[in-house]
C-alpha cells in the first residue's frame, strides 16, 4: 500500500542501522530478487552436472564381511609356537598386523587367480580416454610404454578396491570390496576372507613344522652331551672313591649319624647327672623320698614303706592303750629302725646303679665325640673332590633338563602340526549390497540444488558490493554515515517524459513519497521564511532534477508560493518549458533589476527560473545574492544545482550557508559508491546535508 511505502525517519531522530546490510533479511531478499538469474544458474548447472555424473559414471557396490581375529588362539598343548599375549596393546597391534596380512599381495594374488580377474575388463583394461591420456603423457615425457602385466594390473586394482579396518574396541575386522556388480563384490569379499583364513592356517602349520624340525635336529646332539656329562661324573666318582646313596656320600651320611648319636648321648648323660643328684640328695636326707621318680616307682621301697607304716600304726595304738613306758614299745622301735635302714640301703643301691649308668653315658659320649672328630678329619680330606663332583653332577642335571624339555617339545610340535589352533573365523559372511555407494539419488539432487542455490546466493550477495552501486537505503546510510530521510520509488518512463505538459502531482507511490518529503522539509526547515532547499547529487542527475520539480509541484498544490530554480548545466527542467522569459537571467543580473522578469510560469502556479550559463559565469556570489533577494517573495524555493564533484558552481552553491537545507540524492540502481563518497568528501560534515535515495524498491 502506498501509505506504508518509503517512509523516512522522524525529525530529530537519527536513522541508525544497528547491523550491516547483509544481515538484514529485507536487504538479502532485495539483492536476490534483483539477481535471481545469478541465484538460479548455479543450481541448474549443478543439477545438470549431477545428472551427467549419474549417467556417465557406473554405479559401485560395496560388499562387507566381518572377521573375528582372536589373538589368543586355542592352547591345545602346554605351549604354542607363539605364546598368547594377554596385554591389550600388544593384542591390538597383533590384530592390526593381521589386517595387513588380510589385504596383502599374497592373499589378493590367490583371489585374482581364482576368479581370473586378469581377464576382467573392470579390473584390467582402463577406458580408451585414459589410455590415450597416458600415451600422450608418455610421449611428452619421452618415455616408452612398458608392456603391461594383466595380473599385476588386476592385483593393483583389487588392492585399491579392498578396504579393511578394525572396529573400535573389538578384535573384529570389517572387510569391504567395491566393484560395479553386487554379486561380484560379495563373491570377492567372501573369497578374500576365506583365503586369508586358509593362508593363516597354512602359515601357522608351516612355522610349527619348521620349529619341530629344528627341535628334532637338536635332540641327537643333546643326547650325546648328556651321555658325555654322565660318563665324566661317574669316572670322577670312581677315581676319588666318592661312594654315596640318594645323592649323598657315605662319609657324609656317617658324619650325620654320628652327630645325631653324640647329641643323644650328651642328652642322656645330662639326664642321668640330674637324676643322680636327686637320689643322692634323698640319701643324704636333703630331699623327700617322693621327689625322685625312681624311688617312688621302686617296688622294694614301696613294700618297706608299707611295713614301716603298719608298725608305726601298731606302736601308736600301744602307746594310746598301754602308755609310753610299756615294754612292748621297745620291740616296735627296733622294727622301725630296721625298716628305715633297709629303705636307706635300697636308696643307696639305686644311687649306685644310677651312678654306673651316668659313668657309662659319659664314656659313650666321649667315644662318640672322638669318633666324630676322626670322621670330620676324613670328610675334610674329600671336600675338594666332592665340590668338583657336585659341579659335574649339576652339568649332568642341566643337560638332562634341556634334553627332556626338547624331547617333550618335539613331541608337542609333531602333534600341533595336525591341529588348527587359530580361533579366527568369519562372523558375518558377505551378502549382496542393498544399494549403490554414495548417497541416494534424491539426496544427490537435493544436495546439488542446495549447493547451487547456496553458491548463487553467495554470488548474488557478493555482486552487490562488486557492482559498486548503492543498492538500497540501508547501504546508503552505512556508506554515507548520514541519515536517509526519504526513499523514492522509480517512475514510469512515459510519465516522466511528459512531465512538463501535465500536472506535477498524482496519487502514485512516488508522489506520495515526495509529498511526505516536502512535509518533512517544512517541519524541519520551515521555521524561517522562505524555505530554501538545494537539490544536488553525485551522479543521479535525472533523479535530482525530477525530485526538485516534484517537490515544487507538491508545495504549490499545498497553496504555497514556490520558486523552482534550474541551476544545472544540463537544464533538464528548463528544456521542458513551453514559454520563454521576458529577459535572460544574465541580463537581469547585469542590470541589477531583480529576477522577476527572468521567471517563467510553470504548471500548477510554480514560478521557474530557467538555466542561464552566462548568469553563472558572472559568479555564484552575484547569482546567490539575486536569488536570495527574489526568494523573499516566495514561501519555498527549490534550487536544482549541478553534480557535486563535476560542477564547480554546484559545489560553491552547496557550500553557501545561507541555504539551510541541502538534499543529496543517489539512485539505488545507477549511483556509484565511489562517486557518492567523493561528493560527501567535497561537501564535508555539513549538518544541512540530507540524503534521499531514488529508484528504490518498496520496503515492507
Amino acid at each position: 500500500m502506498p501509505s506504508r511505502l518509503f517512509v523516512g525517519t522522524e525529525p530529530g531522530k537519527p536513522d541508525a542501522t544497528p547491523e550491516p546490510w547483509f544481515l538484514d533479511p529485507r536487504e538479502i531478499g532485495r539483492a536476490l530478487r534483483a539477481r535471481w538469474p545469478l541465484v538460479v544458474a548455479p543450481a541448474v548447472l549443478l543439477v545438470v552436472a549431477a545428472v551427467a555424473w549419474l549417467a556417465l559414471v557406473p554405479p559401485l557396490y560395496a560388499a562387507v564381511t566381518q572377521i573375528l581375529i582372536d589373538p589368543r588362539g586355542i592352547q591345545v598343548v602346554k605351549d604354542g609356537v607363539t605364546p598368547a599375549d594377554q596385554a591389550s596393546d600388544a593384542s591390538l597391534l597383533l590384530v592390526d598386523s593381521q589386517i595387513r596380512v588380510l589385504v596383502s599381495d599374497d592373499v589378493l594374488r590367490q583371489v585374482v587367480s581364482r576368479f581370473k580377474l586378469d581377464q576382467d575388463p573392470d579390473f584390467v583394461r582402463p577406458s580408451p580416454l585414459l589410455e590415450r591420456l597416458k600415451g600422450s603423457l608418455a610421449a611428452l615425457l619421452g618415455a616408452s610404454g612398458a608392456p603391461s602385466d594383466d595380473t599385476l594390473t588386476a592385483l593393483r586394482s583389487l588392492r585399491e578396491r579392498t578396504v579393511a579396518r578394525r572396529l573400535e574396541r573389538s578384535f573384529v575386522v570389517e572387510l569391504a570390496v567395491t566393484t560395479d556388480a553386487r554379486q561380484k563384490s560379495a563373491d570377492l569379499a567372501q573369497a578374500i576372507a576365506e583365503t586369508y583364513l586358509a593362508t593363516v592356517s597354512q602359515a601357522q602349520a608351516q612355522v610349527t613344522r619348521k620349529a619341530g624340525e629344528a627341535v628334532a635336529s637338536r635332540l641327537g646332539e643333546l643326547q650325546d652331551d648328556l651321555r658325555a656329562a654322565e660318563d665324566k661324573a661317574q669316572r670322577f666318582r670312581a677315581a676319588n672313591n666318592l661312594v654315596g646313596t640318594r645323592g649323598q656320600l657315605v662319609s657324609e651320611q656317617a658324619l650325620t649319624q654320628l652327630n645325631q648319636q653324640l647329641g643323644a648321648a650328651r642328652a642322656r648323660a645330662g639326664e642321668l647327672r640330674g637324676r643322680l643328684a636327686q637320689i643322692e640328695a634323698v640319701a643324704n636326707g636333703r630331699a623327700d623320698l617322693n621327689s625322685v621318680t625312681e624311688i617312688v616307682q621302686s617296688t622294694t621301697i614301696a613294700q618297706l614303706r608299707s611295713q614301716l607304716a603298719q608298725i608305726e600304726a601298731a606302736r601308736a595304738d600301744t602307746i594310746s592303750q598301754l602308755g609310753p613306758r610299756h615294754p612292748t614299745l621297745r620291740t616296735g622301735e627296733l622294727q622301725v629302725q630296721t625298716l628305715r635302714n633297709d629303705i636307706n640301703s635300697e636308696i643307696r643301691r639305686i644311687a649306685a646303679a644310677t651312678r654306673n649308668d651316668y659313668r657309662s653315658a659319659l664314656a659313650n659320649e666321649a667315644s662318640l665325640a672322638a669318633t666324630l672328630e676322626s670322621r670330620k678329619k676324613e670328610a675334610l680330606s674329600v671336600d675338594k673332590s666332592f665340590v668338583r663332583l657336585r659341579e659335574l653332577e649339576r652339568q649332568v642335571e642341566a643337560s638332562r633338563a634341556v634334553y627332556e624339555s626338547f624331547l617333550v617339545r618335539a613331541r608337542e610340535l609333531q602333534e600341533q602340526q595336525r591341529l588348527d589352533t587359530s580361533t579366527s573365523r568369519i562372523i558375518s559372511p558377505a551378502s549382496l549390497p542393498e544399494r549403490r555407494l554414495g548417497p541416494p539419488i534424491p539426496v544427490i539432487f537435493a544436495a546439488a540444488s542446495a549447493a547451487g542455490l547456496g553458491i548463487g546466493v553467495a554470488l548474488a550477495l557478493l555482486a552487490v558490493p562488486a557492482t559498486g552501486r548503492i543498492g538500497s537505503r540501508r547501504r546508503l546510510q552505512q556508506i554515507a554515515g548520514v541519515p536517509v530521510i526519504a526513499a523514492l520509488p522509480a517512475q514510469a518512463r512515459a510519465r516522466t517524459r511528459s512531465r512538463g505538459a501535465e500536472a506535477l502531482r498524482a496519487d502514485t507511490a512516488y508522489d506520495v513519497a515526495v509529498a511526505r518529503l516536502g512535509s518533512r522539509l517544512q517541519r524541519d526547515f520551515g521555521a524561517a521564511r522562505p524555505t530554501l532547499v538545494l537539490v544536488t547529487s553525485a551522479d543521479d542527475r535525472a533523479g535530482k532534477s525530477e525530485l526538485a520539480r516534484s517537490l515544487a509541484a507538491s508545495a504549490a498544490l499545498d497553496g504555497q508560493r514556490v520558486l523552482l530554480v534550474d541551476a544545472d548545466p544540463e537544464a533538464m527542467i528548463s528544456r521542458d518549458l513551453r514559454a520563454a522569459a521576458k529577459r535572460g537571467v544574465a541580463e537581469v543580473l547585469r542590470a541589477q533589476s531583480g529576477l522577476g522578469d527572468a521567471l517563467v510560469d510553470g504548471p500548477t502556479g510554480v514560478k521557474i527560473l530557467p538555466f542561464d550559463d552566462a548568469a553563472l559565469s558572472l559568479g555564484t556570489a552575484a547569482y546567490s545574492g539575486a536569488l536570495l533577494t527574489t526568494a523573499a517573495s516566495f514561501n519555498t524555493v527549490f534550487v536544482d544545482i549541478g553534480l557535486i564533484g563535476t560542477d564547480i558552481a554546484a559545489e560553491r552553491l552547496a557550500q553557501d550557508q545561507r541555504f539551510p537545507a541541502l538534499l543529496l540524492t543517489a539512485s539505488a540502481t545507477r549511483s556509484a559508491v565511489s562517486r557518492l563518497r567523493r561528493a560527501l568528501d567535497a561537501i564535508g560534515r555539513d549538518p544541512r546535508v540530507q540524503l534521499v535515495i531514488t529508484e528504490a524498491e518498496a520496503e515492507a
